[in-house]
Parts: structure tokens; C-alpha cells; sequence
């Protein structure tokens, strides 16, 4: 099958621009490249024209596919082992960046994404591109953005009355009135509760008070009244208005809430769009409206973030590995992801009429509209930066996870997390 987006822009780039930084092809391995990949929306639209990029390159893409978790201890154990049976591999910056880069995982793509006149590296907004950066060097090249928004059912809010919260205070007044006016039928909002998964969610909360994960100097942030304020606030709302066991959630279980109509309300990331809409899979597709994140006292500050396409420093066909991320991120290739509710990273696609004319629900035009504000005004860390970032995300996932249970106060939870987080950080200075 010929993609009409693709054909015409791959063999211009691959006459020319793939040219920059490249050495000459060669049969046998040179032309081969080992691809690992997390079970993911991205991954699942990029696989089917992968045949073509093989057809019109003349390289072939060996591809594992791995759930996220197993696809992480994968990618690890070849880096530790310093393994060149891996070429490229997605990665999340703002989880295992800063840990790659200090130890010299990822090949820097500054030079080759620079030199490819047709690349267009500027095409991504600023915030996309930092997302890629680690101290000054472009680890990765983004794949898709998303951000944390609010989805809420329409046909519910009208029902009671309800305004769609613009702020935190609204946020919370909403819930509480749909509580009482469903007598308790309809679970008010769902959102994330799973330790490792809640940072993402939670984050917002933090930012749109005014708040960084940690100070200037590196050491946490969680011993500021906002920070305390805003673990509150999350707490409560999962607490009080959040589903039964809502401790064990994260994306996959809230979206399935909110699409069986158990949920007037789900924050969570704008990736989830194509998991409520599909009419074959929910019953609310028809009634779904999309929020920007409430503001607080700072504004609304969402989460917004970028899977990333890497290359391993141990790879042996760094040419061919680079020919494959830069066909996977070219513009001709985001527009056709696009087609499988893939949010393109780049400002010209997202602005391409052919893209634009596809948002033709109201639906789709709210989704886009906070999308492209997360784009422009959300914060990039999901969690602590570090080379301890998980282990970051579950300290805080932790504590937050006992005040939503009642087993600790606000306040007890932000000091959990200020000692928690203290030696943690200063790893990244040793």
C-alpha cells in the first residue's frame, strides 16, 4: 500500500538531506538496524509503513515491541551491556534522560539533525526541542507530544447544571456537585492514583500553583506551603470524588471508566483522546468535551511532554539508524501519523491544512486547542530531574498514595517526600 503523504518527501530526503551526516551504504548489516519500541499509540501507527521506508531506503528495521515496563529493562540491559545489537529505541527524556546521557547511552543527533537541510529541526516548537535536550545536547528526536488536559462528559454537566470548571476551585466544586446530584451513581472524576504513574498527573497541580519540583539550588521543593496545598487538593479529589481502588489507576482503567460512562470527568493525557472517541468502544463519544488544565493560583500549567526517537552510542549502523529517525520524524511522516490521532510535534504539520481539516468535530477542535496551549505554556518535567527519576516519581507517588488513603496528612506526605527526595537529587551531582 502507497501512503500519498510519504512517497514523494522520503525519496527528496533520502536523494538529499538524508545525505548530511551519512557515510556511503554498503550491503549486509550496514543497511540493517534493530529497532525496539514500547507497546504505544505511537508505535502501533508508525509499524505499518515501516515497509515502506524499507522499500524506498534500502533498510531494513528489525522491530521488537515490548509492554512499557518490559520494553524499559530491555533497552537497559542492552546499554549496560554496551550491546550494538540495539540501533534505535524510543525513550522518554524526562524520565531516563539525564541517567542515558551521564553515562554516554545516546548519540548526540545535534550534528546530524543540523546538517539535514530538509529536517527542518526548528520545525519544533522550543519546549519540544528542550524536552530532547540534555546538558546542551539533542539526545533524541520527538515523536509526539501530549499534555494532561480534562475530559468531561457534556451531556452529564448539562444534565445537573454543572459549569465546566476553567480553575482548580471550579475543578473541585464540579465534582462535589455531581456527587450529590447523581446520588453518588456517577463516579465525579477519574484520575491517576498508581505510585509510579501519578507524578504525571499530579505535576499540574504543583505547577499551576507556582511551584517546581525542586529550587534553584537542586535541593526539593515540597517544603513550600503550595506544595502541600496542591497534595491536598489532588488527594482530596481522588479521595473523595475518585473511583473505588482509584490507588491502583492510571491511564488505562480511568479512560476505561470514563468511555463506559462510569465517569462524568477523567484527567488525564491528551494521548487518550482515541481511547473514549471510537463510537465501536464508548459510550460517550458523542458527548465528550475537552478542557485545558483548571488554573490555579500561577495559571494553568499542564504537563506536556515527548516521547523520543534514540539512537545507542554502541550502535554500528548509526548511518542507517539515523535514515530511519529522520524518515520517522519528517514532517510527511508526522502528517500521516496524524491520520491515527497521532498529535505531530511539529508547529507546519499541525498548522497543515491537511491536518487541521481532519479536526472536524467539536471534539477534536477542543482537544486541539489545549493540545497546542500545552505545546506553548505546559512544563516539561514530569517529575524531578535526575538520574534517579524513578525512583524520584515513586517517593512521591508514595506519599501522595497515603493521603488519598488517609493514612497520612498533606503535611506529612510533603516532608515524605522533601527527605525522600534529598539524597536522591544529590546523585546528580556525584
Amino acid at each position: 500500500m502507497r501512503h500519498r503523504y510519504l512517497s514523494t518527501a522520503l525519496a527528496l530526503a533520502l536523494i538529499g538531506g538524508l545525505t548530511a551526516g551519512c557515510g556511503s551504504d554498503s550491503a549486509g548489516s550496514a543497511n540493517e538496524i534493530n529497532l525496539i519500541m514500547s507497546n504505544h499509540p505511537w508505535q502501533r501507527a508508525i509499524e505499518p509503513l515501516i515497509d515502506e521506508f524499507e522499500q524506498e531506503s534500502g533498510v531494513t528495521v528489525k522491530v521488537q515491541t515490548f509492554a512499557e515496563q518490559q520494553m524499559r529493562d530491555k533497552v537497559q540491559l542492552n546499554l549496560q551491556s554496551r550491546s550494538s545489537s540495539m540501533d534505535v529505541f524510543m525513550t522518554l527524556p524526562s524520565r531516563e534522560g539525564p541517567q542515558f546521557a551521564k553515562a554516554n547511552y545516546y548519540e548526540p543527533l545535534d550534528e546530524r539533525a543540523g546538517g539535514a537541510t530538509e529536517y527542518k529541526v526548528d520545525d519544533f516548537p522550543e519546549a519540544v526541542r528542550a524536552g530532547m535536550t540534555v546538558n546542551d545536547k539533542m539526545i533524541a528526536a520527538p515523536i509526539n507530544v501530549e499534555g494532561v488536559v480534562l475530559y468531561y462528559r457534556t451531556d452529564l454537566f448539562q444534565q445537573y447544571g454543572v459549569k465546566p470548571p476553567t480553575t482548580l476551585d471550579e475543578l473541585t466544586t464540579a465534582a462535589e456537585q455531581i456527587k450529590q446530584k447523581s446520588g453518588g451513581k456517577v463516579t465525579p472524576i477519574a484520575l491517576r492514583g498508581q505510585s509510579a504513574a501519578l507524578p504525571f498527573t499530579f505535576g499540574p497541580f504543583l505547577h499551576s500553583e507556582g511551584v517546581k519540583w525542586t529550587k534553584d539550588d537542586g535541593t526539593p521543593n515540597f517544603d513550600d506551603p503550595k506544595a502541600v496545598a496542591a497534595i491536598d487538593r489532588y488527594a482530596t479529589l481522588a479521595r473523595e470524588y475518585g473511583p473505588p481502588g482509584v490507588v491502583n489507576n492510571t491511564f488505562t482503567q480511568s479512560s476505561a471508566l470514563f468511555a463506559a460512562g462510569d465517569a462524568a470527568m477523567e484527567l488525564e493525557s491528551s494521548n487518550e483522546l482515541s481511547s473514549i472517541v471510537d463510537p465501536k468502544t464508548s459510550k460517550v463519544a458523542e458527548n465528550i468535551g475537552v478542557l485545558d488544565f483548571p488554573a490555579g493560583s500561577a495559571g494553568s500549567k499542564t504537563t506536556v511532554l515527548s516521547w523520543g526517537l534514540a539512537i545507542s552510542s554502541f550502535s554500528k549502523n548509526k548511518d542507517a539508524a539515523w535514515k530511519f529517525v529522520q524518515w520517522a520524524t519528517s514532517a510527511e511522516t508526522q502528517l500521516e501519523l496524524t491520520k491515527a490521532g497521532i498529535a505531530p510535534p511539529r508547529t507546519s504539520v499541525s498548522q497543515d491544512p491537511a491536518y487541521t481539516a481532519t479536526l472536524n468535530t467539536e471534539t477534536l477542535k477542543q482537544w486541539n486547542t489545549a493540545l497546542t496551549k500545552a505545546q506553548t505554556g505546559g512544563e516539561t518535567e514530569v517529575g524531578p530531574v535526575g538520574v534517579a527519576a524513578a525512583e524520584m516519581r515513586k517517593v512521591i507517588g508514595d506519599a501522595v498514595g497515603k493521603v488519598i488513603l488517609g493514612r497520612a496528612s498533606a503535611e506529612e506526605a510533603a516532608k515524605e517526600i522533601q527527605t525522600g527526595l534529598t539524597p536522591l537529587l544529590a546523585k546528580n551531582t556525584q
